[in-house]
């Protein structure tokens, strides 16, 4: 499984805008399951995953034929922040109906960027055309994930100067969007027959359980060992929810283990700049320096991570790389700390006593 801290149970507040007349959160709790999601490692994944015309490359269609939201969601685009109508944008995209066409129209000349790049790429899921320009800029500069949806909605109109662009672009494009190009080009993704309609009006929770129905496809993707296909989940993750900083160092991890120790650093950081005053995101990135042995630059993360909140696992790493790189007063000090503290703690009994001889016998 993606570590021992890797996609458990993370679950999604999606603020609403504020603006009158859009839906409010309220305290009711809501499970996956009332919305038909699928939870981690249920039977219905892999169902998803079968179904006819779906090619193995495409994501697994865990919010096709939710039309009760369309409405509400139609309402975020036309209304909401900015932020709400990036969401809003994409979910339309994935759940297929084509009544929302019309107003992701008007949402193509939305001031913010990030918006049309979103509706665009929602509209040429939808089967549209007129989408297809934003999609493909989507492809120059945006996010690979992102660029992923932008492959998956020019797959679905397919045509043949389509094919044609995204053989000629394939190329410069990442590994990931190369191979699902690739895939793309074999084996396009139809856009799906108009799904059953579902008659309820959604509860106000919706925004809360989207993470957990991506979470559980992430699950799916990672069992089958496509961990591009996990990092592209966990992105959808943070554009529904960016204050998880568990899932900013999931996908860290993801992409060090890839190979990628640069791109991985950027990750964090990325979680620093969103969450600047969350001791976990500096926690994080001084880990991942110190699992790979760079002991003086966790030293600094370490250090914000334990003045933000004295979380003694954050003080272990930083005790150990204080050691590390020859500060042994120091390492000695936080090992003092933590004893007095915690003197019945094993670990701390035992490296106090160690670092002590060795810091009494110099």
């Amino acid at each position: 499984m993606l570590r021992a801290a890797c996609i458990v149970c993370l679950t999604a507040l999606m603020v609403g805008s504020g603006e009158a007349g859009l839906p409010a959160e309220n305290s009711l709790k809501l499970e996956a399951a009332d919305f038909g999601f699928p939870a981690v490692h249920s039977p219905r994944l892999d169902e998803m995953a079968q179904r006819v015309d779906r090619p193995p490359w495409a994501p697994l269609p865990i919010m096709w034929g939710h039309s009760e939201v369309v409405p509400m969601l139609v309402q975020l685009v036309r209304q909401g922040s900015v932020q709400d109508r990036i969401r809003a944008a994409f979910v339309l995209g994935q759940i297929g109906d084509r009544d929302a066409i019309k107003p992701l129209l008007n949402a193509l000349d939305d001031p913010c960027r990030d918006v049309r790049i979103q509706t665009g790429i929602a509209l040429a899921c939808l089967g549209d055309e007129r989408g297809q320009h934003a999609a493909w800029a989507a492809l120059i500069g945006e996010p690979r994930w992102i660029r992923y949806y932008a492959v998956l909605g020019l797959s679905r109109l397919n045509t043949s100067r389509i094919r044609q662009n995204l053989k000629q672009i394939q190329p410069r494009q990442p590994k990931f969007i190369r191979t699902t190009i690739t895939a793309a080009l074999k084996q396009p993704a139809p856009v799906p027959a108009a799904a059953p309609k579902r008659p309820n009006q959604p509860p106000a929770g919706f925004w809360q359980v989207l993470v957990d129905a991506f979470r559980a496809e992430t699950d799916w993707w990672w069992h089958r060992g496509d961990y591009d296909q996990c990092i592209r989940c966990m992105e959808v993750m943070l554009l529904m929810d960016p204050t998880q900083a568990e899932i900013y160092s999931n996908i860290a991890w993801l992409h060090w283990s890839l190979g990628d120790d640069t791109r991985a650093i950027g990750i964090y950081h990325r979680a620093i700049s969103a969450l600047p005053d969350d001791p976990w995101v500096y926690h994080y990135l001084g880990q991942h320096y110190f699992m790979t042995k760079r002991y003086k630059l966790a030293i600094p993360y370490l250090r914000k991570a334990v003045e933000l909140q004295p979380d003694i696992v954050t003080r272990h790493l930083l005790a150990h790389c204080l050691e590390r790189t020859g500060q042994l007063g120091a390492c000695f000090e936080q090992w003092r700390e933590m004893y007095e503290k915690a003197p019945d703690d094993p670990a701390v009994k035992f490296n106090y006593e160690r670092v002590k001889k060795l810091y009494e016998g110099r």
